[in-house]
């Protein structure tokens, strides 16, 4: 049985390594290269970096502000499992599973050309979930509980977008990397 640490190490790993494959992978494109889509349909790399940044900042305001709430244990470690909604979640975003979703409108960026200010502004969220994961040492996963910032109605586990925002980030990561070795993809 997995425990409130070892989703919290997991999640930490796993957001750490994502930060650096964006980094080192995306920082040296041009800006033609960094919005460039072989179809109006497909995301470019810099739409899958901003899509990440318009996501996990929704999860972000909600988890912070409800972890300024809580009140912490004196235990360290607690058995967790996922909620019934966080495994469908985290089931979608796998990045084994290649099979395109529908993102929800709230998830949508409202720029088509981004910045590659991007890449940074990805790293700044990356870090903020790293300090607030930092923070639920002693907090029990399971029993704390947060609204879906796509329905209110729909309830998660505090330790679900621990492992959903990771598992995406690295969906979406490895989406731009496929884009990326396109053979028309533009090689300035």
């Amino acid at each position: 049985m997995l425990t409130s640490k070892q989703i919290i190490e997991d999640c930490l790993q796993k957001t750490e390594t994502n930060i650096e494959r964006v980094k080192s992978t995306y920082s040296s494109l041009s800006e033609s290269q960094f919005n460039w889509k072989p179809s109006a349909e497909v995301w470019s790399v810099g739409e899958c970096i901003n899509h990440l940044i318009v996501t996990n900042e929704l999860y972000l305001v909600k988890i912070e502000k409800l972890i300024t709430l809580v009140a912490e244990n004196t235990e360290t470690d607690f058995p967790y499992s996922q909620s019934f909604m966080g495994k469908l979640i985290a089931k979608s975003v796998d990045p084994a599973n290649v099979r395109k979703t529908k993102t929800f409108k709230v998830f949508l960026s409202k720029e088509s050309k981004v910045e590659r200010s991007a890449i940074e502004k990805y790293a700044a969220s990356s870090e903020k979930l790293i300090g607030l994961v930092s923070k639920m040492q002693n907090l029990d996963l399971k029993k704390i509980k947060l609204s879906s910032p796509v329905n209110m109605l729909i309830r998660l586990n505090l330790g679900d977008p621990l492992i959903i925002i990771p598992m995406h980030d690295e969906r979406h990561i490895n989406q731009a990397e496929r884009l990326m070795r396109l053979e028309r993809f533009p090689r300035e």
